[in-house]
C-alpha cells in the first residue's frame, strides 16, 4: 500500500482509539468508557475522512445525510427498521435520531463499498455485473455487521426495541438501503480510510459479542 506518513499516523490513531476503548470495556470499565461512544465515533469518522480528503466525494455526504434521514423515517414512523427509540447515550439528537449516526452510516457504506469494489474489480465482468455484485456484497456485509452491533447497542443502552427481539425488517432495510446506495453512479469508489475503520469497528463488535462485559 502506498500510504503517506500522515495516512499511517491516521490509521494508527484510529486503531489506538478503538483498541483502548475495547480493552477498557473488556476489563470492566464499560460504564465509564461507553460515555465517550459518540465522541470516539466522531473523532474516528473525521480521521477516516482526513485519510482520503484529497479524493473526497459527494458520496460521503450522501452516505452520511441519507443514512441519518433514513433513521429519522424509521424512528418517526416505525417504517423501514421497526419500532425503536434512541437513548441519550449517543449524543445530541434531532427528530429523535443522534446526529452522530450520520458518521456511522458513512463509515459502513463507504468502508464496505471500498473493500467489495476493490475485490470485484479483479474479475473481468461487465461494468453492470461488477456494480450489482459490489452492491450485493457490500449490502450483505453491512447487514452482517449490524447483526453484531445490535446486541452490543442494546446492552450498552444506545437504543431499544419495542419488542424483545430485533425484527427481521431491521436487517432487511439495512440490506436494501445499502444495496441501493451502491447502485448510485460514481467515478471513484475508493475510500481507504473508511475501509480501515469499518474493519476496526467489525473487530470491536465481534469481540464484544464473543466475550462477557458489563455496561
Amino acid at each position: 500500500m502506498n500510504w503517506t506518513d500522515s495516512q499511517r499516523w491516521i490509521s494508527l490513531l484510529m486503531l489506538i482509539l478503538n483498541g483502548v476503548g475495547l480493552a477498557g470495556i473488556l476489563l470492566g470499565f464499560g460504564e465509564r468508557i461507553l460515555q465517550f461512544t459518540a465522541l470516539n465515533l466522531l473523532i474516528s469518522g473525521l480521521l477516516a475522512m482526513a485519510f482520503d480528503w484529497d479524493s473526497r466525494s459527494r458520496l460521503w455526504w450522501l452516505a452520511a445525510i441519507g443514512g441519518w434521514l433514513a433513521e429519522c423515517i424509521g424512528v418517526q414512523t416505525g417504517l423501514l427498521f421497526g419500532q425503536y427509540n434512541y437513548s441519550e447515550g449517543l449524543g445530541p439528537k434531532l427528530a429523535g435520531v443522534p446526529l452522530i449516526l450520520g458518521i456511522l452510516w458513512f463509515v459502513m457504506l463507504m468502508g464496505f463499498g471500498h473493500w467489495t469494489s476493490t475485490w470485484v474489480e479483479r474479475f473481468h465482468w461487465s461494468q453492470r455485473t461488477r456494480k450489482i455484485a459490489t452492491a450485493f456484497l457490500a449490502a450483505t456485509l453491512m447487514m452482517a455487521l449490524d447483526a453484531f452491533i445490535e446486541p452490543v447497542a442494546i446492552q450498552a443502552g444506545w437504543w431499544s426495541w419495542s419488542n424483545i427481539d430485533v425484527p427481521w425488517t431491521n436487517y432487511a432495510s439495512w440490506w436494501a438501503l445499502a444495496f441501493l446506495f451502491h447502485l448510485v453512479p460514481k467515478t471513484s469508489p475508493q475510500s481507504k480510510g473508511a475501509g480501515i475503520l469499518v474493519l476496526i469497528f467489525a473487530t470491536f463488535f465481534i469481540l464484544l459479542n464473543t466475550f462477557q462485559w458489563t455496561a
